[in-house]
């Protein structure tokens, strides 16, 4: 059964790629536009999940030099949550847990990158429900041999990287500004899907790389801002300016500005294409349209480690995606400092949403499946760790029952619950007041220690439920 649904899916996508993927949504008749398939309680969804944007990367979050009008407009014309997470500090385990609703150190195989098939996952749980489902980008939970197929996951069509799917060719691959040109694919490819499943509802997972690894924007995507002056004075907050500093002293801050930008500008660009499909359909309404990234900004890395992980990099540090902006948060990738994991989160759905801010609510990547259940009326699994925040979403801020979890490893631990935030490293449990310092400086362990003791003690019992075998406590 499940070899047949892949050779479905793969029928269909070569249909599709045949039949041309960039359909205009402009040559579609005017009676068919008006159709709708979806439901107010079963409405389409896109969920829009970029690669190592920070949280400061937008405009609409405060980046000095960015020009993101239509990701502006997505959230300007939906709910912003302020106080949104990533499940984890880095790309397959995020995902993971945007898929599954479980933290990813509980159940994710890290080592080989896969994602469970054998239980619920956020495309099956849809699947399900009676929706269409695709996956168009980056995959990255699961690409090796042995690895499940994207139709055992409940995906219909897929496009992308780092799948066991329909994937880029390597000769595609080896094409010039072949990365910088994805996200233009995969929006054609959303546009084609929801065209010919506008009588149905459907999901959407798209998935874009910009603004990951090493940046070679087009000569037109470059030129919008060839005339970039950079000055560090112009970043509001001080821990971005002290990691520009350093790498002004090291590469070239001027071009490496510039390459991050028109990355960010040209996924800006596909995605209001998107939405101007989305409205010339005549879905625009009734689709939820979700925008998010998988981890924070990419990491501080002295210019010897380049050197080690990819040797091109020794050629251009600037090439880098090394200037991304985790705004006013501490660190960036791979920790679990809200530079980390604290990322921009916006969900538009005029039917049912209002625009606004909601800057109480703790939201994270695990809660993306229970929350979409209730609002499309879906069964969400047993025993996940997400919570159904859907009142949230409709506009009345919600308390979590339960205190959020990190661990991307047996060395560094952190919980949120509230306005405190704890990690523990070692032995040693840091304490911090997030209503009052965002950037986690003033570590509050020893002034609390009632509060500190309490977290360290839910800590050390999350370490050991995780890692049984080794957890020294």
């Amino acid at each position: 059964m499940k070899k047949n649904r892949l050779k479905c899916a793969q029928l269909l996508m070569g249909v599709a790629l045949l039949c041309g993927a960039g359909i205009a949504a402009s040559s579609v008749p005017a009676a068919e536009a008006a159709g709708q398939g979806a439901s107010p309680n079963k409405p389409n969804i896109i969920f829009i999940l970029t690669d190592d944007l920070g949280y400061g990367d937008l405009a609409v979050t405060g980046h000095p030099y960015v020009q993101s009008p239509n990701i502006d407009r997505l959230a300007n014309e939906g709910l912003q949550l302020e106080q949104a997470y990533a499940a984890a500090s880095w790309c397959s385990p995020s995902r993971a847990a945007f898929m599954s609703g479980v933290y990813p150190a509980k159940e994710f195989n890290a080592n080989k990158w896969i994602l469970s098939a054998d239980r619920p996952t956020l495309t099956s749980m849809l699947k399900e429900a009676g929706y269409a489902i695709a996956h168009f980008g980056k995959w990255h939970m699961g690409h090796k041999k042995g690895a499940p197929p994207p139709a055992d996951y409940g995906i219909d069509e897929n496009f992308g990287t780092q799948s066991t799917g329909a994937v880029w060719t390597d000769k595609e691959m080896k094409q010039k500004h072949h990365r910088e040109r994805t996200a233009a694919r995969y929006v054609d490819l959303s546009i084609d899907f929801m065209t010919r499943k506008k009588d149905q509802p459907f999901f959407i997972n798209l998935w874009v790389h910009n603004t990951h690894a090493v940046l070679k924007p087009t000569p037109e995507q470059k030129a919008v801002y060839k005339d970039l002056e950079v000055s560090i004075d112009d970043f509001e907050f001080p821990l971005q300016r002290e990691f520009l500093e350093f790498i002004a002293k090291h590469g070239n801050v001027q071009k490496a500005m510039r390459a991050y930008c028109a990355d960010v500008t040209a996924v800006d660009k596909e995605i209001g294409r998107l939405l101007d499909s989305l409205a010339e359909l005549g879905l625009e309404e009734n689709t939820i349209v979700i925008f998010t990234s998988d981890n924070g900004p990419a990491p501080v890395l002295k210019i010897g480690d380049w050197d080690k992980i990819v040797p091109r990099f020794k050629k251009d540090p600037a090439l880098m995606n090394c200037v991304g902006s985790a705004g006013p948060y501490r660190d960036r990738k791979f920790a679990l400092h809200d530079g980390g994991i604290h990322v921009p989160f916006f969900i538009r759905w005029p039917a049912k949403i209002k625009p606004g801010i909601d800057r109480d609510t703790l939201f994270c990547g695990v809660d993306l499946m229970p929350t979409l259940a209730e609002l499309v009326g879906a069964a969400a699994p047993k025993g996940i760790d997400g919570e159904d925040l859907s009142e949230a979403w409709l506009g009345t801020p919600q308390t979590r029952e339960k205190t959020l979890l990190w661990s991307d490893n047996r060395k560094w631990l952190a919980l949120r619950d509230r306005q405190w935030k704890a990690h523990l490293q070692g032995d040693t449990v840091r304490l911090y007041n997030l209503d009052e310092d965002l950037s986690e400086s003033n570590d509050l362990a020893g002034t609390y220690p009632e509060v500190a003791e309490k977290y360290l003690k839910t800590l050390r019992q999350w370490k050991a439920s995780i890692y049984p075998q080794r957890s020294g406590l």
